[in-house]
């Protein structure tokens, strides 16, 4: 026993932890002390009919580098197409739920402390906006929301963004999107997520309000990351002639429509 030194401690230790399927929920502050993880807790749901899967799982490791635990559920319509053996490589995720019963993924889910969509499908996103809670990938975010939890969810990764060019249907789902907005639900372009995740989770101050960036320059409008309808009817109705996006921001296809009808010019930001 006098042969082994600190860092044998340390492995021996993380190889029983990981047999354990504890080791993502630990790390070690300080030499030979091992502890939980600073950190948020979230809970990660994968929904089918999305493209972008790849930044969707970098995305994922990303948030799990500043979570405090971490678990990975995909839903079972999306699991022709992505399953957690495939998050468990591509992400590095340990906590795979895809086995859980219903009743087990609401225990996880209320320990949470934010629930992350990485490829949040419209299907879905329909159903939760008229509160039809139907199956299980609808049912956790409304029971998400329905608790208070904060909602984080990507909105570029719809598969009929790809080739939509009828006016009415984007107003539609400009339309979802705004009373999901209402409801709670954070939205960002999928390659954000970690950006926003970092400031929902970790920085109370601008939770849910992540979306108004101050501009670097002091007394400049601010800026948005994302400009929807909503943005662009308050900035007419303010006799405003211009609206900034953050840079790497989201203008909606409305939000433009809307834009040119009232002259409203949409400036980058700095």
């Amino acid at each position: 026993m006098d042969n082994i030194d600190l860092e044998n401690v340390r492995k021996i230790v993380k190889d029983i932890l990981k047999e354990m399927g504890l080791s993502s929920q630990f790390t070690t502050k300080k030499v030979g002390i091992v502890s939980e993880k600073d950190g948020p807790k979230v809970l990660i749901v994968f929904h089918a009919g999305v493209s972008k899967l790849d930044e969707a799982m970098n995305q994922v490791r990303l948030i799990q580098e500043l979570a405090g635990k971490s678990s990975v559920f995909t839903d079972e319509s999306a699991r022709s197409w992505v399953c957690g053996e495939d998050v468990r490589k591509q992400a590095g995720t340990r906590c795979i739920l895809d086995t859980v019963r219903p009743e087990g993924l609401e225990k996880v889910l209320e320990r949470a402390d934010v629930l992350v969509l990485p490829t949040f499908c419209l299907k879905t996103g329909a159903k939760v906006a008229n509160l039809i809670c139907d199956d299980h990938a609808s049912g956790i975010v409304c029971s998400a929301l329905a608790r208070g939890k904060k909602v984080l969810a990507s909105q570029d990764g719809f598969l009929i963004s790809e080739t939509l060019s009828n006016r009415r249907i984007r107003e539609e789902i400009d339309r979802i999107l705004e009373k999901l907005k209402d409801y709670g639900v954070i939205f960002c372009p999928t390659d954000q997520l970690s950006d926003v995740f970092r400031q929902v989770a970790l920085d109370p101050r601008k939770s849910g309000n992540f979306q108004e960036e101050k501009d670097q320059d002091s007394g400049n409008e601010r800026s948005l990351k994302i400009i929807t309808a909503r943005d662009i009817n308050k900035a007419a109705n303010e006799k405003k002639s211009a609206i900034r996006v953050a840079t790497g921001g989201v203008v909606t296809p409305l939000a433009r429509d809307l834009a040119k009808e009232y002259g409203i010019k949409i400036v980058d930001g700095k």
